[in-house]
């Protein structure tokens, strides 16, 4: 692992990020929110100095060796720059007053996308803290350091080791044979799909603050809302609709949605086997919950609610368009399952992801299959393609370590006071960045009251879900990090984390 070069790319993402701060600094001026204004300034100054201090620590070496950056340093890069900026983007919050695990609780949610807040009362804040959070969700849904690769010309070829280290889900699925050019297109429709629905909310009856807000928290399936109730604060069936319709497709992958849409080709989506998966388990949750509801307030809002609260927990976006706490058991249990299924790959939303769940649950019938017929060839198919045994492998071992975050990360907030609902789903909310659990962190309470230590390790939950797990736990390995120096020892090492990874080393 060559120190100065991770150093070095730290340094120049940080140093971006920094000027990231200008919005919501002319958002707090344009609302005279001085003293916010002043946290912005201050938030900004100290993330250039610290990117650029990094940058020079690097060293002109590491900037030359940019191009030749390998998987597991791009790995390390973006494992470090996501936990520094998560601190950096911490500032303006603990400048006016929040404490300093609950800044950084809120930060880290925002640029996970969870969507958990540990904000108690929302009229102590401000128009411009309030846009600072969404935007941060909005940043962090397509991914910052993929907005950096698009825009920074240098890391045009070390970016491919960051782009796909940071890229949701399993699949390398690119739009162009440039990873720039890739991150650049898929920005672009990100953008896009952001303004379409800041101009329907707007129309529908939102402010203009209101509408730029919820989009960039749809698109990124984040879910702050300026409004202390979520979406059910605005009783707006229209505005529900319209919400409803992005998280749909803040759930589907991005990749396949430009192409679609590029070649004008509808037909791709409806081939795209992960998709009308992803469809089916719309439709079906849709159905048990309205069920489990009933239609005593009519089908129409019955079916509405139920669709949305359905998208809203798959896609991990975490918006209550009504206190589902007060739900029934067997309703609540309809979106407990759904907490741990997630979005499609290659979309803003969190989870294990879909393409995972089919993959898994075919493996599982092959090796049933091979118990009855150990001689026969039964080879796992996805999209009309087999998937090869290493992926498998890969699938699985995500799978089993996914669960064991899990289920330290439940044990050590139940542990520490919080009942075993309370523990379960602010866990699983945590890790697969949903937001809302139940009870004493359901869709109209917050995290604030849990354990400051539980709510450290909520926090590590959601940076090491927002980077699918394997990408945290292949740079903590000791070996890997043991010698500065790329020895041989330490490329052995880096070969294997990769290889479990699923990645082919340089």
């Amino acid at each position: 692992m060559r120190y100065s070069l991770v150093v070095h790319v730290c340094g120049v993402l940080v140093r971006l990020f920094g000027g990231m701060f200008l919005a919501p600094l002319a958002v707090a001026l344009y609302y005279r929110e001085f003293e916010d204004a002043a946290g912005f300034a201050v938030a900004a100054i100290v993330t250039l100095v610290v990117g650029h201090l990094m940058r020079r620590a690097g060293g002109t070496s590491a900037e030359e060796a940019v191009e030749r950056m390998r998987r597991v340093e791009g790995l390390a890069v973006v494992a470090a720059a996501w936990l520094l900026i998560a601190h950096l983007a911490a500032i303006p919050y603990a400048w006016i007053g929040v404490g300093p695990i609950d800044a950084l609780f809120e930060s880290m949610s925002g640029l996970t996308t969870t969507g958990a807040t540990v904000f108690k009362d929302f009229s102590a804040f401000g128009r411009g803290i309030f846009f600072w959070r969404s935007m941060t969700q909005w940043l962090g849904g397509m991914g910052v350091i993929a907005l950096f690769v698009a825009v920074l010309p240098r890391l045009a070829i070390g970016g491919r080791e960051l782009f796909f280290a940071e890229a949701p889900g399993p699949s390398e699925d690119k739009v162009s044979p440039q990873i720039r050019r890739t991150a650049a297109l898929l920005w672009r429709l990100y953008a896009g799909l952001t303004v379409l629905q800041v101009g329907a909310l707007w129309l529908a009856g939102l402010s203009l603050f209101d509408a730029v807000c919820h989009a960039m928290t749809t698109l990124a399936a984040g879910g702050f809302s300026p409004h202390p109730q979520s979406i059910a604060g605005y009783q707006n069936p229209a505005v529900e609709w319209i919400i409803i319709v992005f998280m749909f497709l803040a759930g589907a992958n991005f990749a396949l949605q430009y192409r679609a849409l590029s070649r004008r080709d509808w037909r791709m989506l409806v081939a795209d086997e992960e998709l009308r998966v992803y469809a089916g388990i719309v439709v079906a949750a849709t159905l048990l919950l309205v069920l489990a509801l009933g239609a005593a307030g009519g089908v129409v809002p019955t079916v509405r609610t139920a669709l949305f609260q359905v998208l809203s927990i798959l896609t991990t976006t975490g918006y209550a368009s009504v206190d589902f706490q007060l739900w029934s058991e067997q309703a609540k249990m309809v979106l407990l399952v759904l907490m741990f299924i997630g979005g499609c790959a290659g979309s803003a939303g969190g989870g294990p992801k879909v393409v995972r769940h089919i993959v898994l649950a075919r493996y599982t019938l092959q090796s049933l299959r091979r118990t009855l017929h150990p001689r026969a060839v039964l080879p796992v198919k996805l999209g009309g393609r087999v998937v090869p045994e290493s992926i498998l492998q890969v699938v699985v071992v995500f799978f089993l370590f996914y669960l064991l975050v899990f289920s330290l990360c439940a044990v050590i907030v139940v542990a520490l006071g919080a009942d075993i609902m309370t523990g379960v789903t602010a866990t699983i909310a945590s890790l697969g960045n949903i937001g809302p659990g139940f009870n004493e962190v359901g869709p109209m309470a917050h995290y604030g009251d849990l354990h400051p230590v539980s709510r450290v390790a909520l926090i590590l939950a959601m940076w090491i879900g927002r980077l699918e797990v394997l990408t945290v736990l292949v740079v903590l390995r000791p070996e890997v990090w043991r010698s500065g120096q790329w020895t041989a020892k330490g490329r052995s090492a880096a070969r294997e984390a990769m290889a479990e990874a699923g990645d082919t080393p340089a």
